[in-house]
């Protein structure tokens, strides 16, 4: 096999983002792909990059989704994961049809967009049972799988409603490990469906595979023994600079 390919700075940039969404991803529960995927949709086909943080995410979230599973409030969680099964085809079809030009600048809005929504405090005030509260929960999943099929980053959209929950923050975690968790295999189905995962997706996946988990492990460990609001000011900062880069480079 020639491994040429993987010799490269562009390949280490992959491999680097993927590290760092890991470990971001272990820490919060979300947030690998604001970091994955606007550095892999520079260096791969987006459709290709979208496929491989899937896969690449599947397997690594194996070791987080477990443990986390104990303690989800599953009344909360399915209406969301159903919806956002729903949309993650449409997401898909936008993903081959813009320029991958435009799919980056989009990308890095939507993170600058999400970066100050988190900083500016803001939560979602509204029903959480009953009618009103299933149908904010399916417009959650809904628009969540949107953003999972176009760029696979669609993990921020749920978050943002768990975040707003009186619930401890073992539980809100565990909302976001298994919400954006849940995402993954409609992508993977439907990619698969169009062709998308080929043996190369195979070959880059598994390769990215261990710096990524990596990143999970670290991640995991250090949510036990660092401050949480020291490290959110720090990933929210190298969002911030990663969404602006997206849409000046």
């Amino acid at each position: 096999m020639d491994l040429t390919d993987y010799y490269t700075f562009e390949f280490l940039i992959a491999a680097f983002a993927g590290f760092m969404g890991g470990l971001i991803r272990g820490f919060t529960g979300f947030g690998a792909n604001l970091i994955w995927a606007p550095a892999l949709i520079m260096v791969i086909d987006p459709v290709q990059a979208v496929a491989i943080m899937a896969l690449v995410g599947t397997f690594s979230s194996v070791q987080i989704a477990v443990p986390a599973s104990k303690h989800v409030n599953w009344r909360e969680i399915y209406p969301i994961i159903l919806a956002s099964w729903v949309t993650v085809p449409i997401g898909i079809w936008a993903l081959y049809s813009l320029p991958p030009d435009n799919i980056k600048r989009f990308i890095g809005a939507f993170i600058i967009l999400i970066v100050f929504i988190l900083f500016s405090g803001w939560r979602y005030t509204g029903a959480r049972n009953g009618i009103k509260g299933r149908l904010a929960q399916s417009v959650t999943g809904a628009i969540a799988g949107l953003f999972s099929g176009f760029g696979g980053i669609g993990g921020p959209i749920p978050v943002l409603y768990f975040m707003a929950s009186t619930s401890p923050a073992n539980i809100q975690r565990a909302n976001n490990v298994i919400a954006v968790t849940a995402l993954i295999p409609m992508v993977i189905i439907v990619l698969t469906f169009n062709g998308a995962i080929t043996q190369a997706t195979l070959i880059n996946s598994f390769i990215l595979f261990f710096p990524f988990s990596l990143g999970v492990f670290l991640g995991t460990h250090g949510f036990k023994i660092s401050q949480p609001e020291v490290f959110r000011k720090i990933v929210l900062t190298l969002l911030l600079i990663i969404g602006l880069s997206s849409l000046l480079f």
